[in-house]
């Protein structure tokens, strides 16, 4: 069988097809999501920014101080909080310093959030819901690091990219060179 540019053009443009069709979904999905409301910005009281407690503090926050402070920094309601002290591969949290309170809040449709907090200074560091989950899916899917989620350069966005640019290079060559 004679490889020619129409035949190799269509196996690698097979090939690829997959890795382009979640490139797009992921694409559109980030397109048509605030940012803000991936992180949770909206579960946070407004004009509480400035109110960050120095993180040098020597003891921890008690669970039941966590939950008060959750209570007055966020709209959520707090229903438990555990410890973490060690971290997790591709974990919500992870790129974050611990120890860390994970405070298990409510929001008002009853949604399960978890609220990430420094156990000294009481600082929220991050808000995880539903949404920044899917989010997280979608990135890992987009840049194509499955486990951690977290390496946009990794040889498998590197090849199947160029790949991709190869396809539609020869996509247009074959569109214009016709038989």
């Amino acid at each position: 069988m004679k490889i020619t540019l129409r035949n190799f053009h269509k196996y690698i443009s097979l090939l690829i097809s997959v890795q382009l069709l979640l490139w797009t979904i992921s694409g559109i999905y980030f397109s048509f999501n605030k940012i803000e409301n991936v992180r949770g910005e909206q579960y946070r009281v407004k004009g509480l920014d400035a109110l960050k407690q120095s993180s040098e503090l020597s003891e921890k926050l008690s669970f039941e101080e966590s939950i008060k402070i959750i209570e007055e920094r966020t709209t959520l309601n707090p229903i438990s909080v555990v410890l973490i002290e060690d971290p997790m591969r591709g974990s919500e949290y992870r790129g974050r310093e611990l120890p860390l309170y994970k405070v298990v809040s409510i929001n008002e449709d009853n949604e399960e959030i978890n609220v990430y907090q420094n156990p000294f200074s009481g600082e929220v560091v991050a808000i995880r819901s539903t949404q920044w989950r899917l989010w997280d899916l979608m990135w890992g899917l987009h840049i194509m690091d499955w486990v951690d989620r977290d390496n946009i350069g990794n040889i498998w966005l590197k090849i199947f990219s160029f790949i991709a640019l190869f396809s539609s290079v020869s996509g247009i060559v074959l569109f214009f060179y016709r038989k």
